[in-house]
């Protein structure tokens, strides 16, 4: 998705040359000459970042950066001047901005001060989302596992929350791995800091090396700027390091360096960069046969597996399928605005006797899908159990008369109900992805506000 920039300037010219620069690098620009045009630009638009000059004419651009803050107290603003000095500085930063620069202004320092601080701003956003979440969920639900092996990760949990140590997590696709790195990071100190995960199944060696270790400009074709790897972004607080079992052999004597040395270069890069963060990886792969075959390390495997936890599958907690239903429920209902009780006792047994090759995950997406698409506070049936590909059954009174078969109004009102299902299914997931926002969902199914206000009223949305 594109980024959003704000230049609030009196002057035509700069603001004009500046979305040139920007522009060239996929930025969208929007412009404001003075601080009432800007708020209502901000009011208007979503904005990820503000370029804002100190002096705005007969305007204190100050003033109009207080403004800015009041409105949208976590919009990230640059302050530009050509008056630039330590006082205006300082006032700027207690002000809110997050940094400052003079004119005349380099386009390629300022955006690379732009990539950095939005990558900053997106991340410390994302933390406190996640941070104010998890107090949320901590206090809410209070959900505890019954399986002895989950209650025995619960302790490893509170020993290792505080610690430096590397913590390896080990379970199938779905079990809750990155859940449990989360729960090791924002239940501790480490919390008051950044979590970065990376996946790293999801990217050929050189691009994970640029991810991990960042990049200098011109390092590669496509390097028009410094980035910043996953290492210096995580700072002092946690990097997860998710399917770390997918890594080459090359990509992990690299890690393996950062981890005995605590330190590592950018790519293209000569100066060494400490590394000050807890490292928390995690695999869905056995690495003990890994290791057997000469595709994994031994001395990484060492280095990461100082704590081992190892998730149980869902199959092997029965007991737990219930609690997780009603935490899943709860939560739905909150995410969806729903107010379902629960599912039936006969759909629980179903539930519980299920294998749940998907573990918490497919567990989740079917509760939230029945949340979605139900009609009544009691959940009875949930389709997405049935074997994938196979027709809805189909009742008596589609069937055609005497040979048991679909005749030709059997079939019309088969694809007349198949296609509502279809309809009914769409229109809820749209309107759950855009909050309930009509003219948004509206315009993403492509009719009018008042043909989904009659679809809502008919499959009782």
């Amino acid at each position: 998705m594109k980024r959003r920039v704000l230049i609030v300037d009196d002057e035509p010219g700069l603001r004009k040359g500046l979305g040139n620069v920007l522009e060239l690098r996929d930025f969208i620009v929007l412009e404001a000459a003075g601080g009432a045009e800007a708020l209502e630009v901000l009011r208007r638009e979503d904005i990820d970042l503000a370029l804002l000059d100190v002096k705005l004419g007969g305007e204190d651009g100050l003033e109009v950066l207080c403004r800015l803050k009041a409105e949208e107290p976590r919009l990230p603003v640059i302050m530009i001047t050509a008056y630039g000095n330590i006082r205006n500085a300082v006032e700027c930063l207690k002000a809110g901005a997050i940094n400052y620069i003079n004119k005349p202004i380099d386009g390629e320092l300022l955006v690379s001060l732009i990539e950095k601080e939005m990558a900053s701003s997106a991340l410390a956003l994302e933390n406190l989302s996640l941070r104010e979440s998890l107090e949320d969920h901590v206090q809410r639900e209070g959900v505890r596992s019954l399986h002895p092996a989950m209650q025995e990760l619960e302790f490893i949990v509170q020993r290792v929350k505080d610690s430096p140590a590397t913590v390896l997590i080990l379970g199938e696709s779905g079990t809750g791995k990155e859940v449990m790195a989360r729960g090791i990071h924002y239940s501790g100190r480490y919390r008051e800091h950044p979590f970065v995960g990376v996946n790293c199944a999801a990217l050929n060696d050189n691009l994970l090396e640029s991810e991990l270790f960042g990049h200098e400009k011109g390092s590669f074709t496509g390097a028009v700027a410094r980035k910043l790897g996953r290492f210096e972004m995580a700072g002092e607080g946690t990097l997860f390091l998710d399917e770390v079992g997918d890594m080459s052999l090359a990509m992990q004597a690299k890690l393996l360096r950062v981890l005995q040395e605590r330190s590592f270069e950018r790519v293209g890069g000569t100066k060494s960069i400490r590394s000050r963060c807890r490292v928390i990886a995690a695999s869905n792969k056995k690495l003990e046969d890994l290791l057997a075959s000469g595709a994994f390390r031994e001395d990484l495997y060492y280095r990461l597996s100082l704590v081992v936890m190892r998730l149980p599958p869902l199959r092997e907690r029965p007991k737990d399928v219930e609690l997780l239903i009603e935490l899943f429920i709860r939560q739905a209902n909150r995410e969806y605005g729903r107010s379902v009780r629960g599912v039936s006792q006969q759909l629980l047994q179903r539930l519980k006797a299920y294998s749940w090759p998907g573990n918490l995950r497919q567990l989740k997406n079917v509760i939230a899908n029945a949340i979605i698409l139900s009609r009544g506070q009691t959940i009875e049936h949930i389709e997405l159990l049935e074997p994938p590909g196979l027709p809805h059954p189909v009742d008596g009174r589609t069937a055609g008369a005497g040979d048991g078969g679909i005749g030709e109004e059997g079939l019309r009102g088969f694809v007349g109900r198949h296609v509502e299902r279809l309809e009914r299914q769409a229109i809820a997931r749209v309107l759950a992805d855009s909050r309930r926002n009509l003219a948004e969902a509206a315009r993403r199914l492509k009719i009018s506000r008042k043909t989904l206000y009659e679809k809502i009223r008919l499959y009782g949305l």
